[in-house]
Formats: C-alpha cells, structure tokens, sequence
C-alpha cells in the first residue's frame, strides 16, 4: 500500500510504503520532477527499486487528490 501524504515545502509529497500495516520504505517526491519526466515522455518510473509507477497517473492522482478545488 502506498500512503501519499502533502511534504513541507509546496509541491512535495511523501510517499510511504507499507506492507500487512508495517512501515517499509519512504520516498520523497517532488511534483516538479513528475512534470519533468511527462515533459520527457517518460512513461513509468521506478519508486523504491521495486515499484513501477506510470507518471501520467501518478499526476492525474495527485491533481484529483491535492489541488482540485
């Protein structure tokens, strides 16, 4: 399971994995570097050397959930 919680500077996130409820890893994202990556036509991106993530989702999510006003 992936918990995305605001970072605490604007445009960062924390993305906190977790596995049957215990804390496994933490990644600090920046919004900016996704934008940077779809700017690049990057399709998917790797989070903690296991996950594959599609960047066009991950912004879509991240819209949905933080900036919809």
């Amino acid at each position: 399971i992936f918990d995305i919680v605001p970072g605490e500077e604007d445009g960062t996130f924390l993305v906190k994995a977790r596995f049957m409820g215990v804390d496994m890893e933490r990644f600090p994202l920046k919004y900016q570097d996704l934008l940077q990556l779809q700017y690049e036509e990057v399709a998917v991106m790797k989070m903690f050397d296991k996950a594959k993530v599609n960047v066009n989702l991950l912004i879509f999510l991240l819209n949905k959930k933080f900036f919809k006003k």
